[in-house]
């Protein structure tokens, strides 16, 4: 009867502190020795992102919730009970705001391999990108968490597998890679990887071009909570949190020319009525997205151009062509100013001299001549011709 009472109470403690079946499923393994501990004092950043996510309300029901427009794709095997889910207050509190998302051990079942998966929408990287959000485990880290940070060209797949990485071929760094247990030391805000296991207070982590974010296209960053011999029956896996991400796209690879911007395009001489003289300007775009180059119309209007928008592909070349023509002599000068779409700024001086065809001068006029005119002409010529042989022969 002792036994049953006992029982009862247990149950009725366990209903008040985890309200629903749930909150369990996203607990750690490890209680809390004591209260939660306030987040670590690591200099704040509100960067001017392009995409950021706070994880305070996530869609879906818990435990399997994903941010509105990411996607979340646990591939463990077998599968477990949870997937993301939104943060549980009771194992710690947010780094910021009102949530944060997290992944347990219950991720698969047994002992076996955690590979689940947090994706981001399509983000344009180029130069400058950074990204930044903050990461923990539970106080006690006594079971060892992994978290890989991963990027893609713009596809999703991981690849459908627990040791697959699918698309995000390319490692930007990892927390924790070999699977220490115990707490990490935050190096902040250097960047992954810290010192040891994974940091047991929040920890902020910036990663740049330096550490592989592309140069150049757009793509995916992805959040690969990841670790082998994990699971409820494992030596590892346990409880991480993610919060307060934020992504500042770059600047494209800039959009360069042939000639070079400030170069003179000089047009050779030019005859004033003749076929117009031209010269060819080459845009190349090394960037993963096409690109545009907006001209001005130059003056004065000797001088043409066209088309005056080029649209440039994705690591391909484009073509606009300058003319010069002339109705009247003299030397012209004028610029050609365009600008790329990546904010690229193109200036070509424009030079060129025509003149005009050399004149014969003045003709005279040649009276004509009737019948009559031409005999008598004729005579006086054969008279002359006469004289001077009588004057050589006398």
């Amino acid at each position: 009867m002792s036994l049953n009472h006992r029982t009862t109470l247990l149950a009725v403690a366990v209903a008040l502190a985890l309200p629903a079946l749930s909150m369990a499923q996203t607990n750690a393994r490890t209680a809390s020795s004591g209260p939660n501990p306030a987040p670590a004092a690591v200099a704040i950043y509100a960067p001017n992102a392009t995409i950021t996510e706070s994880f305070d309300v996530l869609a879906g029901a818990s435990p399997n919730q994903c941010p509105t427009g990411w996607t979340c794709s646990n591939v463990s095997a077998p599968l477990g009970t949870t997937n993301w889910f939104q943060g549980n207050p009771t194992v710690f509190a947010a780094q910021a705001g009102a949530g944060y998302i997290g992944a347990n051990f219950n991720n698969t079942t047994g002992t076996n391999t955690i590979s689940n998966w947090l994706i981001t929408p399509v983000m344009q990287f180029g130069t400058g990108a950074e990204l930044r959000f903050w990461a923990r485990t539970s106080t006690s880290a006594a079971y060892a968490d992994r978290l890989e940070i991963r990027a893609s060209s713009g596809g999703n797949s991981t690849g459908g597998t627990p040791t697959s990485t699918g698309d995000f071929t390319t490692s930007l760094a990892t927390i924790n890679p070999t699977l220490l247990a115990g707490p990490g030391t935050c190096v902040s805000p250097a960047g992954a990887p810290n010192a040891g296991g994974f940091p047991n207070a929040w920890c902020e982590y910036r990663l740049t071009n330096t550490d592989g974010i592309p140069t150049s296209g757009s793509g995916r960053i992805a959040f690969r909570y990841f670790v082998t011999g994990g699971g409820p029956g494992g030596s590892n896996s346990n409880y991480i949190g993610i919060d307060t991400f934020s992504f500042v796209e770059g600047a494209g690879a800039p959009i360069t020319s042939v000639p070079g911007s400030g170069g003179s395009i000089a047009f050779p001489p030019y005859t004033v009525g003749s076929a117009p003289l031209t010269s060819i300007i080459t845009f190349s775009n090394p960037g993963g997205t096409s690109g545009t180059v907006t001209c001005t119309a130059p003056t004065p209007v000797e001088f043409t151009v066209s088309p005056l928008v080029i649209t440039v592909p994705a690591a391909g070349t484009a073509t606009t062509t300058v003319s010069f023509s002339a109705n009247t002599a003299g030397p012209f000068n004028g610029t050609l100013n365009c600008t790329g779409s990546n904010g690229e700024a193109f200036n070509f001086p424009l030079t060129a001299t025509a003149t005009a065809v050399a004149g014969a001068g003045p003709s005279v006029p040649v009276p004509a001549f009737g019948d009559s005119a031409r005999w008598i002409l004729l005579l006086v010529v054969f008279g002359l011709g006469a004289y001077a042989l009588r004057q050589r022969w006398s």
